[in-house]
């Protein structure tokens, strides 16, 4: 069963998350390819983020918009190694509930 946002918002969502692994896909827009690479390079490489870097990311988003998708990350790169310490990401333990 997939939650009500992504049931109302179409094939488009479903398609754009499973699109994820690749942000060069045209389905994305520049914005939301600026926010998945960022995402990336946060959780794969955080001390190699350059001023080149964060200067094509302000191209997309304010200051503000910054520090909120930086706090998401971090938010969901703690819960995530949170959960991998708890045993709790084995398949055995997976939500039937599609998101």
């Amino acid at each position: 069963m997939r939650s009500a946002v992504a049931q109302s918002k179409g094939g488009d969502l479903v398609r754009k998350i499973e699109a994820t692994w690749d942000p060069e896909d045209p389905i994305f827009t520049p914005r939301e390819r600026a926010a998945l690479e960022m995402a990336s390079a946060f959780t794969n490489d955080y001390q190699g983020v350059t001023d080149e870097d964060l200067a094509r990311w302000k191209a997309h988003f304010s200051d503000e918009e910054m520090i909120e998708l930086g706090t998401f990350m971090a938010l969901a790169d703690g819960f995530g190694k949170l959960v991998e310490v708890l045993g709790l990401g084995d398949a055995g333990n997976a939500c039937e509930v599609e998101i």
